[in-house]
Order: C-alpha cells, then structure tokens, then sequence
C-alpha cells in the first residue's frame, strides 16, 4: 500500500502508513461509495489465511460517513462485510464508534464487549486533574519529590529496555522484536503522530517509559514498561500525568488502552477517567472457536496474566 493518509478513518490506527508498518503491506481496504463519495471504508488485514488484528493496534474500522441512518448504516456494514476476503478466520475489534452492532450479528458473527477508559475532553486540563483520586496525586509528589523528571526520547531503546523488564519479573519474553517498535515510533514520529515519554531520576535511572500514538482526535497510551527495581517510585504514574497534559495540546481525547486484567483497570480507572465499551467481532471454524475457548482457561491454570 502506498504510505500515505486518509480521511475516511476513525482513529490513526486505520491509517495506511501505520498498517503498512503492523501488517507488512499485508492488507487490503474496502470501500462503499454513493455518487462518488465514500460513505464506508474498512481497512482489513489479511495474511492469506486469516483477518486478525496486527500486533499494536487497538481497533480498525469500520469508518462510516457521520450522520448515516441506522438503515443506511446497516447496508453499507452489509456490504463491506460482502466484500471481505474468503477466509476461515476473522477477529476484528472495531472503534468505540462502532455502536450499532447488530448487522454483525444478523451476518453471523460473534460480537465480544470489550472496555477501555477515556477522558473524551481536554480542553480543560485542570478538570481533568481534579478527577484523579488521592493515591494518584500522592504517586506523583512521591515522584517529583524523589526527583524523577519525565523527558522525550529520541529512540526506543529506553522504552524497549523496560517492556523486557517488565516481561521479565513475569518469566515472560516482551512479545514483539525491537525492530518492529522502532519503525512504528519512526513512521509516527514521519506523520507527526508519535512520541515517547520517558521517566529518569537524578541519578540518570530510567524508572519507566511510554510510546504514545496520536492524531487530532486522540492520544493512545500504546505501548509502556517500568523497571520493577523502582515501582515503588512513583514514575509512573507520574509519566502518565505529563502524557495527558502533551495528549491535551495534540488531541481532544486520551485513551488509556484499556485492559481486561483487574490491577490494570483499577489503576487507569483512579484517573478519573471513563468506561468506552468497543466491540470484538469474530466467525471461526469449530476447532477455532473451542481454541478460543479453551485458551484462556489454560492460562489460568498456568498462572498467567491475562
């Protein structure tokens, strides 16, 4: 694909130059157009065998032209849904936009609730702060009273250095290789759509850092690691903090990625921040579907974090 821009998106994550990087080129675009105009688009990747979602990327599609009616909205899904690739396999978790999603299920999907947590606005930064809660204002006296600072990075060897540390304490490898953050971070950084967040002390420590993914709408806090040596620190909820007043001067809105895991939740929700229900979508054989299943089952009795 030719690594350019759209306007028929939702978020930055259905933007060709970012799904060139994720998928490798691997994935096509389907449009509805009326009298010329575009009027639904969806951005799908496809490796030949299955739709899924690239690695980083929060939801994709679909876009439908603002104002729609619920019958026209309904035609169009039907008709972008018509014009997907044969395949076996598809799990797509669309934007928080997407909220009529009965035509998905009427075309036989399963449809999956998903949350993440928002502040929708920030044009007044003051309000925002006003919502966290104490153990979020007391975090971040600890941290700027041991002297942690929060500084913007250059590369992502800071960054990467602290997802292995933070996969580590879990006995667990950081999932996605440097090479592939690095050219998310340089392709946002060519769309003036990225940044990363670092936090250091005096001492020239890194106590954490955070890659940010943005356009004019919102601000995804996408990727973030701590070194569990300083948890204790403060740093990041203190690299969070900074992240929203940056998100308030290049957004309207700031996403926390939100997670299923309960420590996570509970730890972006004393922001003050609000609940964005989204949706997964899925058709899987039978063996696809019982994997499903029993996969995270499996995980449980391992002990992992899901």
């Amino acid at each position: 694909m030719e690594n350019s821009s759209t306007p028929y998106t939702n978020s930055v994550f259905e933007q060709p130059w970012f799904l060139d990087v994720v998928t490798g080129n691997g994935w096509q675009e389907i449009k509805v157009e009326e009298k010329g105009e575009v009027i639904g688009r969806w951005a799908i990747p496809f490796d030949g065998k299955k739709i899924s979602m690239p690695p980083q990327t929060q939801t994709l599609g679909i876009w439908l032209k603002p104002g729609l009616k619920v019958s026209k909205q309904k035609k169009v899904i039907g008709e972008l849904v018509s014009r997907l690739p044969r395949t076996r396999s598809i799990s797509i978790m669309l934007d928080p936009s997407n909220e009529y999603f009965l035509p998905y299920r009427w075309l036989g999907f399963n449809v999956y609730p998903r949350v993440t947590y928002r502040f929708n606005d920030l044009s007044d930064i003051d309000e925002i702060i006003k919502k966290y809660d104490k153990t979020v204002k007391k975090n971040i006296r600890s941290a700027q009273n041991k002297g942690v600072k929060i500084i913007e990075d250059e590369n992502v060897d800071n960054l990467y250095n602290m997802l292995e540390a933070t996969f580590r304490v879990q006995n667990r490898k950081y999932p996605y290789s440097k090479e592939l953050i690095s050219n998310i971070f340089q392709a946002a950084k060519e769309h003036g759509s990225g940044k990363i967040l670092t936090a250091v002390d005096s001492n020239g420590n890194v106590h954490a850092s955070s890659l940010f993914l943005y356009d004019e709408r919102t601000c995804y806090y996408l990727i973030s690691g701590a070194d569990p040596e300083f948890r204790s620190s403060g740093a990041q909820t203190l690299l969070i903090h900074e992240s929203i007043r940056f998100a308030s001067t290049v957004s309207r809105a700031f996403d926390f990625e939100g997670s299923m895991i309960e420590g996570i939740e509970t730890f972006f929700r004393r922001f003050g921040c609000e609940p964005a229900v989204y949706y997964e979508i899925s058709k899987k054989s039978f063996f696809g579907e019982v994997k499903d299943i029993l996969k995270p089952r499996i995980k449980r009795l391992i002990g992992y974090k899901m």
